[in-house]
């Protein structure tokens, strides 16, 4: 899977991520919908991706996926590989998504918005991901009728969506900013400079292992590429910044940082037992550790697969787990395997 993937500055950007909010005209949002309207608009929205007279979208060898069809746990699974929002997993909605063989693509029908068009890439593709976003976008304007108004741009559910209806951001490893105590800073200028900064799985979520998302606040009144310039201006500053700490934090502490590097280390290739919490905890320190060659013989793309292969939903769905001690104890076992 892409996610595995080590790109662009991705030392401190694990993924890039555009997610488009469209809807379409004279449709009642999805909450606001009753079930016929939901299968209209579902059907509509497969239609338009998936006419096999037209091969605009071919490349992305596109997929539908019902949902409806699928047990909580395995979307909760898609879910923690950011391929669906968590508010597509409980929920009676007659909801789809369309998938791309390599999963960079993930387009929700019926979550807040008739669609979400999601574009991701591993580490700092924002522009990337935004021309496929929009290639797609295009795609569909072709043969649906989006809700536009002349003074308020796209119409969304969720009035801080509307105008572009674009939402960019970057899933970034801050072990830097954190470790110095200057990631509260940090998250009090981007809140000024019109970006926001959340958990790992957004809104309301936590930064496990230092990881966090920035993305930008505003979607009205600005021009995309106006969006998308200011996010790869601000981050690229961010990334520089974090490099510069981390090269700060081992050079006034250098055996206090390898001795948590090493301890973490020893932990992950040794312990029976690992709680998610503590293992995105000292995933953490391996990352760091390798970013500064405290750590030579571990790959990021190893961490980046073992970051996802370890969260609860993705163990319950591939080893059928039945409750936390036994993920805690499969979790343990993956890691080992993986690091060895």
């Amino acid at each position: 899977m892409w996610y595995n993937e080590f790109g662009k500055d991705g030392d401190v950007v694990l993924s890039s991520r555009v997610r488009l909010a469209r809807n379409l005209d004279g449709v009642p949002f999805p909450l606001a919908a009753n079930e016929k309207q939901q299968e209209e608009v579902l059907d509509k929205c497969r239609g338009a991706l998936l006419d096999k007279g037209d091969n605009t979208l071919e490349e992305l060898d596109l997929k539908f996926i019902d949902l409806s069809k699928m047990e909580d746990y395995e979307k909760q699974a898609i879910a923690e590989c950011h391929l669906i929002s968590p508010q597509m997993i409980n929920n009676d909605k007659r909801r789809g998504l369309i998938l791309s063989g390599d999963s960079r693509v993930s387009i929700m029908i019926n979550e807040e918005d008739h669609l979400r068009i999601q574009c991701m890439e591993p580490g700092f593709e924002i522009d990337k991901c935004f021309d496929t976003a929009n290639k797609i976008d295009d795609h569909i304007e072709e043969s649906l009728d989006y809700a536009f108004d002349k003074d308020f741009g796209y119409l969304t559910c969720c009035p801080t969506n509307a105008g572009t209806g674009l939402r960019a951001s970057v899933m970034v490893h801050l072990p830097g900013y954190v470790l110095t105590g200057k990631f509260n800073e940090l998250a009090a200028s981007l809140s000024q400079l019109g970006l926001t900064v959340r958990g790992i799985f957004g809104e309301g979520s936590k930064g496990l292992g230092n990881i966090f998302q920035i993305s930008n606040q505003l979607t009205l009144g600005v021009l995309e590429e106006d969006i998308t310039e200011r996010l790869n201006q601000i981050v690229s500053e961010v990334v520089s910044n974090e490099r510069e700490l981390r090269r700060l934090l081992y050079k006034n502490d250098k055996y206090k940082l390898e001795d948590r590097i090493m301890r973490s280390y020893g932990i992950l290739k040794n312990a029976v037992i690992m709680s998610s919490d503590e293992a995105m905890k000292r995933l953490s320190d391996i990352r760091l550790g390798v970013s500064l060659e405290i750590i030579k013989d571990i790959k990021y793309e190893t961490l980046n697969e073992i970051t996802y292969s370890i969260l609860p939903a993705n163990i319950i769905k591939n080893y059928n787990t039945a409750n936390e001690f036994s993920r805690d104890l499969k979790r343990g076992e993956i890691i080992k395997e993986r690091m060895c």
